[in-house]
Formats: structure tokens, sequence, C-alpha cells
């Protein structure tokens, strides 16, 4: 991933896993010929308590995958990244979180 594909998102803060997880998206996402874009890391607004605010989470551009691609690209992120990690295709982006579960 570029800076300059990092769409006035503030990334400084972000947790290690997400920065990790950013590296496997931008390597998924480049398989359907789409740029990683972080359109929000720890600013925009959020749900109250949102893991956004504290680094866990960043939300991602959708627009560019072709019909169907963006289920693909993300069922494969979910893949690679395992079930610590949410990542759920909303209506106009994909939301990332590193969400780890209690074993």
């Amino acid at each position: 991933m570029r800076l300059d594909h990092v769409q006035g998102a503030r990334i400084r803060g972000l947790r290690s896993e997400i920065l990790f997880a950013i590296c496997v998206v931008d390597e998924i996402f480049a398989q359907y010929g789409v740029e990683a874009v972080i359109t929000s890391g720890i600013d925009g607004k959020h749900s109250r308590g949102s893991i956004h605010y504290s680094g866990g989470a960043v939300d991602l551009r959708s627009r560019d995958f072709a019909d169907g691609d963006a289920e693909r690209a993300v069922a494969k992120v979910k893949d690679a990244l395992g079930p610590d990690f949410d990542v759920i295709l909303e209506h106009n982006h994909i939301h990332m979180e590193y969400q780890p579960h209690e074993q």
C-alpha cells in the first residue's frame, strides 16, 4: 500500500495487527486489479465506543471492484486473516477490525 492511497485518513496510532492486515488486504485486492485505499482509520464518525478510535479498525474503499469481486475479496481476506479479524462488506465500504476472540 502506498501512502498516497490513504484518502485523508488518520493512520498514525493503528495497532500493529491492523497494519499487518492492511498488507494482506493490499495483496488480495491486487489480485482483482484494485488498489487498497484506506478511507478511515482513527478518524471519522463511528459508533460510540468504536475500536476505530483506539486504532483497532480501518475502513477500505469498495467502489473500485467489478460486480461480485468485493464479496470474493472480502472472503479471501477473512480466510487469510483468521477468526481474530472481522471483515465486513458494508453498503459503501469494507470495514476491517482486529477483535481477538477469547479461547
